[in-house]
């Protein structure tokens, strides 16, 4: 299921990106058919957050988790959340409003 359908606002759009990736590479992943390109989408999705390309809303959508799994594959990776005081400022008064 789409990010944007569990909760997230915004327009929703999906791009698809074909790979040329090495069989005998994909077949040495501990991971199946399946599995593979999941994966992958989690990953890219950390690695872009952790070189500051996207944002922890932005990467979530990427990786189609909610905010609360992907900051647990971020912990996985050992990559640090990007969370300042203006971002825990923002929490409180979103939770207040709630």
């Amino acid at each position: 299921m789409c990010a944007c359908l569990r909760g997230f606002s915004g327009y929703c759009t999906s791009v698809s990106i074909t790979l040329e990736l090495d069989e005998q590479a994909l077949r040495a992943l501990p991971l199946g058919p399946g599995e593979r390109e999941r994966h992958m989408q989690i990953e890219l999705a950390c690695r872009y957050y952790a070189k500051g390309w996207l944002s922890m809303g932005q990467a979530a959508h990427m990786a189609d988790l909610d905010p609360f799994a992907f900051a647990a594959e971020l912990a996985e990776r050992d990559i640090p959340r990007n969370f300042t005081v203006a971002d825990a400022l923002e929490d409180l008064a979103d939770a207040r409003r709630k």
